[in-house]
């Protein structure tokens, strides 16, 4: 399994989601008889600054992801060049 350390930025993952997913509830409530449905109907509601308050969380919690997939990418590729490192016969004595 690789290793990952944690960085700052999976705080800030966690806290984008929260903020994502109290946004969903509100609507979920707020709108939940309106035939449009609770996300389209807050979406089309809400507020400009909300709006963009939600896209801004959105857009930095797809970065985060983007960040682990990176590092993900890193350690296994890490752990491939040390496989192959000890499998190299050039190193071996015969």
């Amino acid at each position: 399994m690789p290793k990952i350390e944690i960085k700052t930025f999976f705080y800030d993952l966690i806290h984008c989601k929260d903020k994502i997913f109290a946004t969903f509830d509100k609507w979920d409530k707020k709108y939940d008889e309106d035939e449009r449905g609770p996300l389209v109907a807050g979406m089309r509601e809400c507020k400009d600054a909300e709006l963009i308050t939600l896209l801004m969380n959105i857009q930095k919690l797809a970065a985060g992801y983007e960040q682990i997939k990176e590092l993900m990418d890193q350690a296994e590729q890490e752990q491939v060049d040390e496989a192959m490192d000890d499998d190299d016969p050039e190193d071996e004595d015969f």
